[in-house]
C-alpha cells in the first residue's frame, strides 16, 4: 500500500479543520444556560458573529466553563479574524478536555495559517498531556488510597503477598503518570498567546531595543511576568525576552 507524504497527511488534516470550522455543531452539556448556549450557536450558525462572539463571551463570565464553550467561542474569533484570540480559545478547551479532537485540529489548522510560533513538545510532555489537572489529581488520590491499603494487607497477610505487591506497583506507576499529568498542566497554566497580528519580541523592554524575535498571531509563550506595558517570557525557541503586554492573552483566565 502506497503511503500518504506527511504533506498530504498535512493537508488532509487542514481539510477536515475547514469543514469543522464552518460548521460550529458542538454543544454544552445540559445545564441552566443551555438555552443561552444554543442560540449562540444558532447566531453563529446565521453567520452573525459578532453577535456570537458576545453571547459566548457571557456565557464564559456566567459559567459553567466547558471545552465546547471555548471552542465554539474559538471558531467564532477564526471566521472575525483574530486567529491569536482563537488559539488562545482552542488552548482553553484543551486545558478542560485534553482529548477534545475537533480543538486539536482547528488550533494546528489556525497555526498553519498564521504561521504561529510555539515549543516543540517532546514525547513525554504529549504522553503527560493527555488528561486534565483535576482528572489527575482524583486518580492520584485513589492511587494513593489503594497503595496504603495493598500495605496494610502486606503487613497483616503472613502468606504470600504477589497479589498486593502487585497491585502496589501497578498503583505506583499509575499514580507517578497521575502526578507527571499534574505538572504538565500546571507548566501549560503559565501559557500565553499572542493575540496581535504580530509582536515583536525584544532583548530589553523598550522600543528601541534590539528584535529578539518576530511571533505571529497564535505564537505561544510561557512563563509570562507582567511588567506594566512589557511582558518578560519564555519564547518558542527557549530564549527569554520582552513582548508587549497588550499584545499578549493568558490561556488562563483569572
Amino acid at each position: 500500500m502506497k503511503m500518504r507524504s506527511p504533506k498530504h497527511r498535512t493537508n488532509w488534516r487542514m481539510v477536515v479543520a475547514a469543514v469543522m470550522l464552518a460548521c460550529c455543531a458542538c454543544r454544552a452539556a445540559d445545564g441552566p444556560n443551555m438555552g443561552q448556549f444554543d442560540k449562540a450557536n444558532e447566531l453563529y450558525m446565521a453567520g452573525k458573529f459578532d453577535d456570537a462572539k458576545q453571547a459566548y463571551g457571557q456565557l464564559v463570565k456566567s459559567g459553567p466553563l466547558s471545552a465546547n464553550l471555548f471552542y465554539n467561542l474559538g471558531n467564532t474569533e477564526w471566521k472575525l479574524g483574530n486567529g491569536g484570540a482563537a488559539v488562545a480559545d482552542y488552548e482553553r478547551a484543551l486545558a478542560l478536555e485534553p482529548s477534545h479532537p475537533q480543538a486539536r485540529a482547528n488550533l494546528n489548522f489556525v497555526r498553519d495559517q498564521t504561521g504561529a510560533k510555539s515549543a516543540a513538545q517532546q514525547w513525554w510532555e504529549r504522553a503527560l498531556g493527555t488528561m486534565d489537572a483535576n482528572s489527575a489529581a482524583v486518580l492520584l488520590a485513589v492511587c494513593g488510597w489503594a497503595a496504603l491499603f495493598c500495605v496494610a494487607v502486606m503487613l497483616m497477610r503472613s502468606g504470600s503477598r504477589m497479589g498486593p505487591v502487585t497491585t502496589l506497583a501497578i498503583c505506583l506507576l499509575v499514580g507517578g503518570y497521575a502526578a507527571g499529568c499534574m505538572w504538565q498542566a500546571k507548566a501549560q497554566a503559565t501559557k500565553a498567546v499572542v493575540i496581535a497580528k504580530s509582536a515583536q519580541a525584544r532583548v530589553a523592554p523598550a522600543d528601541v531595543a534590539p528584535i529578539a524575535d518576530v511571533l505571529p498571531a497564535g505564537s505561544e509563550v510561557l512563563a509570562p511576568e507582567i511588567r506594566g506595558p512589557w511582558t518578560y517570557c519564555t519564547l518558542p525557541d527557549g530564549t527569554r525576552a520582552w513582548v508587549p503586554t497588550d499584545a499578549l492573552e493568558k490561556v488562563k483566565q483569572g
